[in-house]
């Protein structure tokens, strides 16, 4: 199979990239710089923001698309690029099918950033899942989700372009740029983690080996075309806490501090000094609504490789090893 991917040496696209040599695709990767692509990839050289002839090439005969590309840290960057960029690349591919006459389908690596902070009442735990109606807040999360919508709306209008949408949680492996997860292994080790408010606090991470093979199951099974599906191994915040202590030999922490407390405490501090917790990071450590995975288990029959907890050993072990 003929695979065009966008995001190639990012987190996720790398290892995606990966994948699919192992199973024997032909990929094109887009770069904009000069250099070696990864092994068993063809690189064209362009931009999804300036667009042009790069892109007509870069989806030339190709049976599947995954952009993957993203911008995390620049916010003046994302709407050029995940909007942007998103439109330039559907008109490559819908000139290619024009021209070829063949269906193309389109993997689109999204968040569930899409479906917006949730309220986390402790009266009301639920989950979201894909009924929820989008309500993104933040740069990021808008501009993704208007990019989903730019794919959807091509699908609509062209018959031979089938889409399938990823929306993963928080994506966690020994590589990510997003340094959350282990910071609070590091606040667990040196002892100096407390919980936050009522238990029941839910974490919603989920390992970049199973949204790698979410991707990979996309592509071919034809029960994914025109589905969007949230990826997340949700799990008890204290589940993986309690497994980070026991991976690096420290007790389990204990205390709790009442939520309303710690709120007060760092909206009068933090305009004086810098402190590890922002209400942002609060609002992360008593989140009790989480993320359902159902539909893309019932539809495709996607089981998790093993639970977060599970994986968080093999996870503090490789990071030690890469700081070592």
């Amino acid at each position: 199979m003929n695979v065009s991917i966008t995001g190639g040496s990012g987190f996720i696209g790398k290892l995606l990239s990966a994948a699919l040599a192992a199973r024997g695709d032909r990929i094109t990767q887009l770069s904009r710089r000069d250099g070696m692509p990864e092994r068993s990839a063809r690189c064209v050289k362009g931009d999804l923001v300036t667009g042009g002839d790069a892109l007509v090439e870069f989806v030339q005969d190709c049976d599947v698309v995954y952009h993957c590309a993203g911008e995390v840290k620049n916010t003046a960057l994302m709407y050029a690029l995940h909007v942007g960029g998103t439109r330039n690349l559907l008109k490559a591919v819908s000139e290619e099918i024009m021209r070829t006459g063949r269906a193309i389908h389109w993997v689109q690596l999204s968040s569930t950033g899409a479906y917006g902070p949730q309220a986390k009442a402790a009266s009301l735990p639920s989950n979201v899942d894909e009924h929820f109606t989008p309500a993104p807040v933040g740069e990021y999360e808008v501009t993704k989700t208007i990019a989903d919508e730019l794919v959807v709306a091509l699908a609509s209008m062209q018959p031979l372009f089938t889409y399938t949408i990823i929306r993963p949680s928080i994506v966690i492996g020994k590589d990510m740029s997003n340094q959350s997860f282990f910071q609070m292994a590091n606040i667990v080790r040196k002892r100096l983690f407390f919980y936050i408010g009522e238990q029941g606090a839910l974490s919603t991470y989920v390992h970049v080996d199973d949204v790698v093979r979410a991707l990979l199951i996309c592509s071919t099974d034809r029960r994914a075309v025109g589905e969007t599906f949230i990826v997340s191994n949700d799990c008890l915040l204290k589940e993986v806490i309690d497994q980070m202590a026991r991976s690096q030999g420290v007790p389990a922490p204990r205390l709790r501090m009442p939520e309303g407390a710690v709120r007060m405490l760092t909206r009068v501090l933090s305009p004086l000094v810098r402190l590890p917790l922002t209400q942002e990071r609060v609002d992360a450590l008593t989140k009790r609504v989480g993320y359902s995975a159902a539909h893309i288990k019932s539809t495709l029959g996607f089981e998790f490789n093993s639970s977060i907890p599970e994986a968080v050993p093999g996870l503090i072990s490789a990071r030690t090893e890469q700081v070592s």
